[in-house]
């Protein structure tokens, strides 16, 4: 049985239209040497978009699209980084999220995402 790589799901806080998570970089999270993956970067902002859609949306929600902007590496060892998620324009089955990875004012990973709701029951 494989070990599940941990850490790529954090809790989510939501308040109204906005999450926030903390992701904690573990050493399997390593892309180039010292630095995290971009594709767990992803990984960990559609987490936490998609929690902020859900709630904005009040049901389960697919990923439409995700689109990222690399700003600058995480480091491994310079986490950990905070995740702040955004709903903004909401249609009648869609909502718009944009989203980072970030410490303070700096931001290492941005993107943008549209979230569709589901009308399936599981």
């Amino acid at each position: 049985m494989r070990r599940v790589l941990l850490g790529l799901h954090p809790p989510v806080t939501i308040s109204g239209s906005v999450g926030t998570a903390t992701f904690f970089p573990e050493v399997e999270h390593r892309g180039a040497p010292g630095w995290v993956h971009g594709g767990f970067a992803a990984t960990v902002l559609d987490h936490v978009c998609a929690r902020v859609a859900s709630a904005v949306l009040e049901q389960k929600v697919a990923t439409g699209t995700l689109n990222l902007r690399y700003r600058q590496p995480l480091l491994l060892d310079e986490g950990p980084y905070d995740v702040t998620a955004e709903a903004g324009r909401r249609g009648s089955r869609t909502v718009r999220i944009t989203a980072r990875i970030h410490q303070g004012e700096r931001t290492f990973v941005e993107s943008t995402a549209l979230f569709v709701g589901s009308s399936l029951s599981n």
